[in-house]
């Protein structure tokens, strides 16, 4: 089990994360080793496939957008159903976002890495970890040819939310949380001509969440997530149960009528939502690995890209300040969509309120545009409809007697407040560091960089 050469950096997870960090690295010069344990070319089950424009930013930096121009449609509206209630909004011109299959997107990326001057080697799966001291150095890989040691002067986890390199560095996580629902999807033919309002649509109807994307292929991708007591009873007839719960929705049974699944049918049964520490002496965490949200909204892959887009500068900088600056950026970044996801994927976010909110949104076109801002991330979702504002709402409601309302409002604002205040948390950590760094100070450089903060709220 001889040592191989040194890299300066090895990426464990060669998908959306892992591959656009190894091109943008290599594209800077940086010697960077790839790897992934899954044979190149395979699917990636447990993913959505929806890319939000900031992702489409990203891919075209890489050279990769037009790649998934040429194969998928672009979607450009969006509508949000809650039961017999409905808001559409669009993208600004020029903007879209698109679905794409993984094992399409993920192999353009990998194309793009090893373009770049990156090592790519499929099948090899990390297994355990090489440390000088506290500090990671390498990898121990298990390869198709016997088990091989390689260093590197930093190891990044890029290997998704059960990352093997989170766990053997013992990265803590933070603001854990346990998803209520199981959902299942699956391929479907698409109609031969499109005549819906929408290219994707969320529609939470009773306790039931479905939802459909064009995607590549002529193929639509739709999504039945149904309490976790549901899918639990589905057993070895989940893809019959699937097609049954996908014909009782108003918006998808239309396109699964007469049809069958194309391919496999997947499901993600205990879903787990967090934050884990991304940073420490010789590693850091990149996407899924580092942070994990509620699949409802569509935002991993966008997340995963704009995140490695973070981290690249940080591992070429190699100091202290600039990885924990990579951390505190990214949790500025992502929370205020973690928490609307996790109020988005919730069992009855359907309430009478966020009804009476969406009939008020429905009713205004620019309103219901701010929808489309935060998913292009030019607004936070704790800005698009601050709490405070709905008070006029509330009080027009009630002098009309619609006192059903008062239990999703006070719900939503608790949700909303407990977003807020974490956000005021992190932005007051990444404000400490900034400040720190403007006064003159030498940065350590990769070699002397032996422990970074360990607790979370330090």
């Amino acid at each position: 089990m001889a040592e191989q050469k040194k890299f300066d950096v090895i990426v464990v997870g060669a998908r959306c994360a892992g591959a656009a960090l190894s091109a943008l690295l290599a594209k800077r010069g940086t010697r960077v080793l790839l790897l992934e344990a899954a044979q190149r070319g395979t699917d990636m089950p447990m993913s959505t496939h929806f890319v939000h424009p900031p992702g489409i930013d990203v891919l075209d930096a890489l050279g990769v957008g037009n790649h998934v121009r040429a194969a998928a449609p672009p979607s450009r509206s969006l509508a949000l159903d809650l039961d017999a209630v409905r808001v559409r909004t669009t993208y600004p011109d020029g903007r879209a976002g698109y679905c794409i299959r993984r094992n399409f997107l993920d192999g353009w990326l990998q194309d793009a890495a090893q373009s770049a001057g990156a090592t790519f080697r499929d099948r090899h799966r990390v297994v355990d970890l090489v440390k000088q001291g506290e500090r990671v150095s390498g990898v121990v890989v298990r390869t198709p040819h016997g088990t091989e040691t390689i260093g590197a002067d930093w190891v990044v986890g890029a290997d998704g939310m059960h990352s093997t390199i989170a766990k053997l560095t013992g990265a803590e996580e933070y603001l854990a949380r346990e998803g209520s629902r199981g959902g299942y999807w699956a391929y479907y033919p698409a109609p031969e001509r499109w005549e819906e309002d929408w290219d994707g649509i969320i529609a939470h109807e009773g306790e039931t969440l479905r939802y459909v994307f064009r995607c590549d292929g002529d193929l639509v991708l739709m999504v039945a997530a149904e309490p976790r007591a549901v899918t639990d009873r589905w057993g070895k007839e989940y893809r019959t149960r699937l097609h049954e719960s996908l014909l009782r929705g108003k918006v998808t049974a239309p396109l699964a009528r007469g049809k069958e699944p194309v391919g496999k049918v997947i499901g993600l049964l205990r879903t787990r939502f967090f934050y884990r520490r991304p940073v420490g002496a010789g590693f850091a965490l990149v996407g899924d690995a580092g942070h994990f949200k509620d699949f409802v909204t569509g935002q991993g892959i966008t997340d995963a890209l704009l995140d490695a887009e973070r981290l690249a500068p940080a591992l070429l900088d190699g100091s202290e300040l600039a990885m924990e600056r990579y951390w505190r950026q990214r949790d500025v970044a992502t929370l205020p969509l973690h928490f609307d996801a996790l109020g988005q994927g919730e069992v009855g976010f359907n309430s009478a309120f966020m009804r009476f909110v969406m009939e008020r949104m429905a009713k205004d076109p620019a309103l219901a545009g701010r929808a489309a801002l935060v998913a292009d991330r030019k607004l936070s979702p704790f800005d698009m409809l601050p709490m405070k504002g709905l008070a006029p709402w509330m009080l027009s409601a009630l002098l009309r007697g619609r006192f059903d309302v008062l239990k999703g409002f006070f719900h939503t604002g608790r949700g909303q407040g407990e977003g807020q205040r974490e956000l005021q948390r992190r932005q007051a950590m990444l404000d400490a560091l900034d400040q720190k760094t403007a006064r003159p100070a030498a940065l350590r450089p990769i070699a002397e960089v032996t422990a970074l903060p360990q607790a979370i709220g330090s």
